[in-house]
């Protein structure tokens, strides 16, 4: 009896951690069908730009469910909520900024998972004008899945 004391205290740990573990964003296929993501690269002074840019059109951007990440040359910064893996990071820069760009360079990922568009700046009304013309998102318009309530 006290065996199995000790033995369902370490399977309930080690399910713990596992489900720790799991909780972090190691890449985006756990986004897939939740959110668009628009990727950066950049280096500063554009890192400081691309910020201010994503933070004047917060609106816009929770209105297309679109989950954002900027990766400098050894940052992350992003709009994601949940917890990060420390090697997110690096995953995102080997899956989509390999080689490393000289200049700035943006992804945008649809819901499915797929790169719809890549850009050497951060234009976020014709990314939204782009977005706004995907058979999801104008589904998404028509049905008002996208109001704040």
């Amino acid at each position: 009896m006290k065996y199995a004391a000790i033995l369902l205290a370490c399977m309930m740990t080690v399910n713990f951690n596992a489900q720790a573990a799991e909780d972090e964003l190691a890449g985006l296929q756990d986004l897939r069908w939740k959110y668009r993501v628009v990727l950066i690269f950049a280096r500063e002074p554009y890192i400081s730009n691309a910020l201010q840019n994503l933070d004047d059109f917060k609106a816009e951007i929770e209105a297309r469910d679109i989950a954002w990440f900027v990766l400098g040359e050894s940052t992350l910064d992003t709009n994601y909520d949940g917890k990060l893996d420390d090697q997110l990071r690096e995953a995102l820069m080997d899956s989509y900024f390999t080689p490393m760009p000289a200049e700035t360079a943006v992804r945008l990922i649809g819901k499915d998972g797929t790169v719809k568009s890549r850009s050497i700046d951060l234009d976020l009304e014709a990314t939204f004008g782009l977005i706004d013309q995907m058979p999801m998102r104008r589904a998404e318009m028509r049905s008002g899945s996208d109001d704040p309530d």
